[in-house]
Order: structure tokens, then C-alpha cells, then sequence
């Protein structure tokens, strides 16, 4: 079975938001990002195979870097601490 993707429009909001995140943000602390990930390894909507989520299409690996609001960054609210 194949995990579900989001649309093309959902990809693009979500690397809009991201990059602006980036830009305002830089990069994550080396705790946030094993923190990010690990919550993303344990998340339903993680597809493994390709390491982006299923919910926004984001690379995770990348994504997990970007500094900035973590409620903005994960679709799920998931990275809060």
C-alpha cells in the first residue's frame, strides 16, 4: 500500500512557510533536530522509505533543521517541547 501524499498547493505552502522560517530562523539547534526527528521516526504519518511526511511532502531530514516555531514547522504540532 502506498502512504498518501499531499497535494502539489499543500507541498508548496508548506516549503513556503519553511523557507521563510529559514530566513527569519537559520538553523535548529543539534538538541531540536534529534528531538524533530525522532518525534517524526515515531509518527504515523512519517513515511520511512522516503523520510518526508505524508501530511506536508517535506523532506524531514531538511526540514528538521530549520530554526523557528515548531507549531508553524510541524502540520501535526508534534515538535512542541
Amino acid at each position: 500500500m502506498t502512504a498518501p501524499t499531499p497535494s502539489i498547493r499543500t507541498m508548496a505552502e508548506s516549503l513556503v512557510v519553511t523557507a521563510g522560517q529559514a530566513i527569519r530562523h537559520g538553523v535548529a539547534s543539534d538538541e531540536a533536530y534529534r528531538h524533530r526527528l525522532a518525534t517524526c521516526f515515531s509518527c504515523e504519518a512519517f513515511i520511512h522509505r522516503s523520510k518526508r511526511c505524508a501530511k506536508c511532502g517535506c523532506f524531514m531530514p531538511a526540514k528538521a533543521r530549520v530554526g523557528g516555531n515548531p507549531q508553524t514547522l510541524c502540520p501535526l504540532h508534534l515538535w512542541q517541547r
